[in-house]
């Protein structure tokens, strides 16, 4: 459940691969003529308030019990993409995640330095020390 909360926060690459129409068809509304380039926006529909309650907090929970993975079959979440083209190294990336956060479990004993209390760690986010932040500015 937390592997899958933190892909559905932040996805390996937020844009999924553009694709290309073969041929016509309407989606809400609008008209896609064949050739057209079509690029998904996962990192926002993994967003999507009309899809997830509370899309901006981080609640692992929220998988407990629920069928949805992310191997390409549930639209709201596609952190690896979905179809013919999804991404090939899916299950190299989850078995890498696993074996990681398993080994971290395992090996090390959890605990707060002495006289810290939970209530004293700020676990709020910072876009300061991101990778895609370090991108942008280099």
């Amino acid at each position: 459940m937390t592997i899958k909360e933190t892909l559905r926060l932040h996805p390996p690459a937020p844009m999924i691969l553009p694709r290309e129409a073969m041929y016509h068809f309407k989606i809400q509304g609008y008209d896609v003529d064949p050739k057209t380039l079509i690029l998904v926006n996962e990192g926002a529909i993994a967003r999507d308030p009309k899809i997830w309650n509370d899309p901006e907090e981080f609640f692992p929970e929220r998988f407990d019990g629920s069928s949805v993975d992310f191997k390409g079959q549930h639209y709201e979440y596609l952190p690896f993409g979905a179809g013919r083209r999804m991404c090939p190294g899916i299950y190299m990336a989850t078995t890498t995640l696993q074996f990681g956060l398993a080994n971290l479990l395992y090996w090390f004993d959890w605990k707060l330095p002495n006289g810290m209390k939970v209530e004293d760690l700020d676990m709020e986010e910072s876009a300061d020390a991101s990778l895609t932040e370090s991108l942008r500015e280099g």
